[in-house]
């Protein structure tokens, strides 16, 4: 039918839908941490959390359909090809998403793995359009921004109301710190309520946020963009700090190792003079919460023999040690194709009626693969995850030089780090967008440096900057 509509036209109408398929990716950004949703069938089994079960179709995803919807729809104006990015990412995401529909033939829940099995499907091709469409940096600087910002305000909200700031229509929980099941640090007896923003968990938001302020920094040390990234990190990096979330700590800290002494080496003094300045304006912010709620920060970090004694924290770290103890002798009886992919809280339930704690997957994405997805999928993982840094350090010194490129990989650090410590990356969709999100910028990145340090061939993208 297009071919009754003449050239010009045709590439006019292909180029206002990419454009309208970048508006709903940066729509998809701004919202990955928000747990609006829709339940596209129920999947009652007690005592797992719903969540684990249910079918959900989340406003995030809406977006990303709407994304390769439309992006799909513009090659029938233009087609044209496709870029599928280094042959080291790719190929390991084909491999995993293969994994995981493999795992459906052995899954506890056939259903429930199909689903997830369509997610990785749906989120390759998101990892696909970022690679062959976002040819500007503020297509993800200012999604990103805005993905911070909106949930820094409401968090720090929270956090100072010590409640829920009755934004329940847009998916915000209901919060009170006395009541079980909310996440909490406890000092002297006081339970002292952590920042959820419009997220399902302090954990999930602490990523986000840490995801986030990487990506703003980078943009920090860039002239043009310093401005924009103060506006959206200032507020950010105390809604950070009120998560409580380690994890998400050590992964900002780790990228920010990356992508600082990169800047200080490439750009010298001015470099240092910026730094300092943002650590000063930093230290103002955060002193007053550090100092107002020191002994709950202690308490995170083993105050007061909080890791040893029946605490909250101790039960937490307890938990996680005890869910990889109980999971390894499920993986050893299906080590080839695994329990199926997004199913391992049922697959406790099946082996343990009477569980200690509550049905989640072991906080470990490694082993998270290797369980769901057997050594297949765990293979795949981890490539996916080393391969990244074999190819930065093996050609560090041009991809030094690229600041978008040691962002990219701080990126990639802080998912890592991330993934060592929960699951969410693994499994939820929060986690998982901001996974392929980062593979894609990595991607991009890469593709900017001349060869040798380029994987593959194809025309370069528009600068970064």
């Amino acid at each position: 039918m297009t071919h009754f509509i003449n050239q010009p036209i045709r590439q006019n109408i292909s180029t206002a839908l990419t454009f309208a398929a970048r508006i709903a990716f940066a729509f998809t950004v701004v919202l990955i941490p928000v747990r609006y949703r829709f339940i596209l069938l129920k999947q009652s089994i007690p005592p797992v959390y719903a969540d684990y079960t249910n079918l959900l179709l989340f406003i995030a995803d809406i977006f990303m359909l709407a994304t390769l919807a439309l992006w799909g729809v513009s090659f029938l104006f233009s087609p044209h090809k496709i870029t599928s990015g280094p042959r080291h990412v790719w190929i390991p995401l084909v491999g995993l998403t293969a994994a995981g529909w493999i795992s459906v033939i052995t899954s506890f829940n056939q259903l429930l793995s199909i689903y997830h099995s369509i997610r990785l499907i749906a989120l390759f091709a998101f990892y696909l359009f970022v690679v062959n469409e976002i040819h500007s940096a503020n297509w993800v600087i200012i999604p990103v921004g805005l993905q911070a910002v909106t949930e820094a305000v409401v968090a720090i909200a929270q956090f100072i109301a010590q409640r829920s700031v009755d934004l329940q229509r847009f998916g915000e929980l209901v919060l009170d710190p006395a009541w079980a099941g909310i996440s909490i640090v406890v000092a002297n007896g006081i339970r002292l309520l952590r920042a959820y923003g419009l997220s399902d968990h302090p954990n999930i938001l602490g990523g986000c946020l840490a995801f986030a302020l990487l990506i703003l920094l980078a943009a920090y040390f860039r002239q043009s963009k310093r401005a924009t990234a103060l506006i959206f990190f200032l507020p950010a990096l105390p809604a950070l700090l009120v998560t409580f979330s380690r994890s998400a700590w050590l992964a900002f800290f780790a990228g920010a190792a990356f992508i600082v002494p990169a800047e200080m080496i490439y750009r010298g003094k001015k470099t240092i003079r910026h730094l300092l300045w943002l650590t000063l304006i930093s230290i103002i912010l955060l002193a007053p919460f550090i100092l107002a709620y020191a002994r709950f920060f202690g308490v995170r970090f083993g105050a007061g023999d909080s890791f040893n004694t029946p605490t909250v924290e101790q039960q937490s770290l307890g938990e996680r040690v005890l869910l990889i103890n109980y999971a390894a002798p499920i993986f050893l009886q299906h080590p080839l194709t695994g329990i199926g992919l997004g199913v391992s809280p049922l697959a406790f339930k099946s082996y343990y009626p009477h569980f200690p704690v509550a049905y989640e997957p072991p906080h470990f994405a490694l082993f998270d693969a290797a369980l769901e997805t057997g050594a297949l999928g765990a293979v795949f993982y981890l490539l996916l995850i080393i391969l990244p840094f074999v190819i930065f350090f093996k050609q560090r010194q041009p991809l030094l030089s690229s600041p978008w490129t040691v962002a990219a990989a701080a990126l990639w650090v802080a998912v890592t780090v991330v993934g060592f410590f929960d699951y969410y990356t693994w499994m939820l969709v929060a986690g998982r967008l901001w996974l392929y999100l980062a593979l894609g910028l990595w991607a991009i990145a890469l593709d900017k440096i001349p060869h040798p340090a380029r994987t593959q061939n194809g025309s370069p993208f528009k600068e970064l900057i």
